[in-house]
C-alpha cells in the first residue's frame, strides 16, 4: 500500500531498489556499487543494463547458479509488475533516498523472514513502512 505522503517516483525508486537487492544477490548482501549507483541515478536504463549483466555473468546451466538466477527472474519478474511502463531517465540524489531504503528493507526482510522459519513461526513480508515517528 502506498502511503498517503509518498510520491509515485519514490515508490518507483522503492522498488528499484528491491530490484537492486536481489540483482547483487549471490550468497547474502553483497553490494555491486557500480550496478546500484546506474539503477539510483539512472532507473530507466540501469534497470535494463544491470538485468542484461546478469543474464551475461550467469549462463543458465545446471546446478545452483541456475536455480539462484531462475529465483532472481521470479522475483524480478514479480515487482516489475508493480513499475509504471516508463521509468525516469534520471533522478536527483534526494530522489535516490527510496530506492536506498527499498535496498536495505529488502534485506531486512529477507533476514527476518529466515529468522522466523528457523524458530517454527510463520514469516511476515515486509513490503513498505511508514517513515512516520511512532508518536506521531
Amino acid at each position: 500500500m502506498q502511503h498517503h505522503s509518498e510520491t509515485p517516483t519514490a515508490r518507483v525508486m522503492y522498488i528499484l531498489g528491491q530490484i537492486g537487492a536481489i540483482i547483487c544477490h549471490e550468497r547474502g548482501p553483497s553490494p555491486q556499487t557500480n550496478v546500484l549507483n546506474t539503477m539510483a541515478s539512472r532507473p530507466a536504463e540501469g534497470l535494463r543494463l544491470t538485468v542484461d549483466e546478469m543474464n551475461a555473468s550467469w549462463p543458465p546451466l545446471r546446478g545452483h547458479r541456475r536455480t539462484l538466477l531462475q529465483w532472481k527472474h521470479k522475483e524480478i519478474r514479480r515487482l516489475s509488475g508493480m513499475l509504471p511502463d516508463c521509468l525516469p531517465e534520471a533522478v536527483s540524489a534526494h530522489a535516490q533516498m527510496p530506492f536506498w531504503a527499498g535496498y536495505c528493507q529488502y534485506w531486512e526482510a529477507m533476514l527476518q523472514d529466515r529468522g522466523e522459519r528457523s524458530r517454527g513461526r510463520p514469516a511476515l513480508k515486509l513490503v513498505h513502512t511508514s517513515h512516520k515517528r511512532p508518536d506521531a
